[in-house]
C-alpha cells in the first residue's frame, strides 16, 4: 500500500466512530496542550530574565569582595570589624588594587562602590520622614547602570549635593505615577548621632559632649548633622535587573566626605601659664582637629569589573582571586546557577503534563482495541483478497499515531492561542512596572516539534499492542466473526 493509501483508510476509520475518536483525541489535546503551555511559560521567564542580564551587560560583571568566599549578589562590605579591628582574613579594596586589576587581560574598566552604612538614618521631605535602608555610592563611569523610571542616572560630572532614589521612596512620598516631579526637589539627609564626616561640625560636638557628659553622664549624643541633596532621578525598584529596593544613590565624591571621621580634641591644661593680676592662670591647649580618611582606612565596599566578553568573565574572576586573594564571583555563573531552577521546574512540569499523556495513551489503547472488535469482519477480508499480516499492522499502527498527531497539534493551537490571549495581560503589566519587554510568551521551535513527536510516537506506541493483535487475526475466523 502507498503512504497516501495509508492515511486515507486511516481517516475513515477515524472517522467512523466520531464520538469515541474526538475523545480520544481529546484526551491527547489536554495533555498535549498542559506540557505546551506549561513549559512555555517556565521557559519564556528564564529567556526574558536572561535577555535582561544580557542587555543591561550583566553577564560580564564581576564582584570584587575583600572577603574570599562569596557569591555575586552578595556583599561583604569593607574590612572593618566590630570596635574598629580589621576583619580576619579580609584584603582591602584600594585603588591600588583597583589599578592593578585594571590591566588584567580581557578587563575594560572597575567601579568603585561604597554601602554607606549607618552614617544616615532619616530622609525628610517636607512633613514626611522615610527610613533610609540602603544608601550605595561608586564612580559613574558606565559600568554600573540603572533604570531610570524619571529624571537620569548619575554621572561622571556630579558632586556632593546631588541623589537619586528608588521608586518605592518617590511612592512613599507620595509621588507614584508621577515621578517626574520630583526631580529638582530637595529632601534633606538625617545623619545618625555619632556621625561626624562632611557638614558635621565637630568643634561643636565636643564641646557639646565635653559639657553634657560631664554634667550627668547622660545625653552624650552630640546633635544630629543634616544635609540636604537635590533629587535628579527615579530609579526602578522592580527592575528584573539591577534593582534595589529603598535605595539612594550618590555621587562617590559625596560619599567620600560622609565617610570622614573629623574630630576635635578639647582643650587641655597646659603647665604653663600667665598672669592675671599678679595670679598665675593655667593655660589650655587649642584644640586640634584631626580627619581620618574612612575609605583609607577600611577600603572599599566591593568592586565592580567588567570584561569585554561574558565567556571571559569565570576566567578573569579566577584569576583575580588566585592573584590578589580576594573573593571574585562572575555574574553569568552565578546567575546562570540560579536559573537552573526554572530547568527543575519545567522538568516538574512536564512530568505532570507526562501524567495526563499517560492516560490519554491508554484511551488510544482502549480505541484501537475497540475498532479491532468492530472491524475484525473487515479485517478478514482484507487477509482474504491478499493483505499481509503486516499491512493489517502498519494500518493499525499509523491509525494509532494519527490519533496522537492530530492530538498534539490541536493542543499545540490551544498553547499558541492562549500565549496571544496571555501576552497583551502581561505587556500591560510589564508596562506598569515600566519594564519595556513586551510579548515575552513564545513557544521555541524545539518545544513545538518536542510535542509533535512525542504525541505521535504516544499514539504509535499505544497502537502497538492492538496493531499486532489486529494482525495476529486468523483469516477463517475473521469472516465467521459477527
Amino acid at each position: 500500500m502507498r503512504f497516501t493509501d495509508y492515511i486515507s483508510l486511516a481517516l475513515r476509520n477515524i472517522m467512523r466512530q466520531k464520538l469515541r475518536s474526538i475523545l480520544t483525541i481529546l484526551a491527547i489535546v489536554i495533555g498535549s496542550a498542559s506540557v505546551a503551555i506549561m513549559l512555555t511559560i517556565v521557559f519564556s521567564a528564564k529567556g526574558f530574565i536572561t535577555n535582561e542580564f544580557e542587555s543591561n551587560g550583566t553577564f560580564q560583571q564581576i564582584e570584587v569582595s575583600p572577603q574570599q568566599s562569596i557569591t555575586w549578589g552578595s556583599n561583604n562590605g569593607n574590612c572593618q570589624g566590630q570596635g574598629g579591628s580589621a576583619t580576619p582574613g579580609c584584603v582591602k579594596l584600594t585603588d591600588t588594587l583597583v589599578n592593578e586589576i585594571a590591566k588584567l587581560p580581557h578587563v575594560i574598566g572597575v567601579t568603585r562602590e561604597v554601602q554607606i552604612n549607618g552614617a544616615f538614618d532619616g530622609l525628610f521631605f517636607g512633613n514626611k520622614k522615610l527610613q533610609i535602608q540602603q544608601m550605595v555610592a561608586y564612580d559613574a563611569n558606565g559600568i554600573l547602570t540603572n533604570h531610570m523610571l524619571a529624571g537620569r542616572d548619575i554621572d561622571a560630572s556630579d558632586g556632593p549635593g546631588v541623589l537619586t532614589i528608588s521608586s518605592d521612596y518617590a511612592n512613599a512620598l507620595g509621588y507614584k505615577n508621577n515621578y517626574g516631579a520630583l526631580i529638582g526637589k530637595t529632601v534633606t539627609l538625617h545623619s545618625s548621632s555619632y556621625y561626624s564626616g562632611v557638614g558635621s561640625n565637630p568643634e561643636e560636638q565636643a564641646q557639646y559632649m565635653q559639657t553634657n557628659c560631664n554634667n550627668d553622664g547622660q545625653n552624650c549624643s552630640p546633635p544630629a548633622t543634616e544635609l540636604t541633596g537635590k533629587i535628579i532621578g527615579i530609579s526602578d525598584a522592580s527592575s528584573p535587573v539591577g534593582g534595589d529596593s529603598y535605595t539612594i544613590r550618590v555621587p562617590l565624591s559625596w560619599a567620600q566626605g560622609m565617610e570622614e571621621q573629623q574630630q576635635y580634641s578639647p582643650p587641655q591644661p597646659t603647665n604653663n601659664c600667665q598672669s592675671v593680676k599678679g595670679f598665675c592662670q593655667p593655660t589650655e591647649s587649642a584644640p586640634v582637629l584631626t580627619v581620618t580618611n574612612g575609605l583609607a582606612e577600611n577600603g572599599y565596599s566591593q568592586l565592580i569589573v567588567k570584561v569585554d566578553e561574558a565567556s571571559n568573565a569565570a576566567a578573569v574572576a579566577k584569576q583575580i582571586n588566585r592573584q590578589f586573594g580576594v573573593g571574585a564571583a562572575d555574574a553569568e555563573t552565578a546567575i546562570k546557577q540560579q536559573l537552573s531552577l526554572f530547568n527543575i521546574l519545567g522538568y516538574i512540569l512536564g512530568g505532570i503534563g507526562g501524567i495526563a499523556l499517560a492516560v490519554a495513551a491508554v484511551g488510544v489503547v482502549n480505541t484501537m482495541i475497540m475498532s479491532i472488535l468492530e472491524r475484525t469482519r473487515e479485517i478478514g477480508v482484507m487477509r482474504a483478497v491478499g493483505a499481509r499480516r503486516s499491512t493489517v499492522s502498519r494500518l493499525f499502527t499509523f491509525e494509532a499515531s494519527l490519533l496522537g498527531f492530530i492530538g498534539g497539534l490541536v493542543g499545540l493551537l490551544i498553547s499558541y492561542g492562549l500565549t496571544l490571549i496571555g501576552n497583551p495581560l502581561i505587556n500591560h503589566q510589564l508596562k506598569g512596572n515600566n519594564i519595556g519587554s513586551s510579548n515575552i510568551l513564545a513557544m521555541p521551535p524545539w518545544l513545538i516539534i518536542g510535542v509533535i513527536v512525542g504525541t505521535t510516537v504516544i499514539g504509535l506506541l499505544a497502537g502497538l499492542y492492538p496493531a499486532r493483535r489486529a494482525a495476529k487475526l486468523d483469516p477463517v475466523e475473521a469472516l465467521r466473526f459477527e
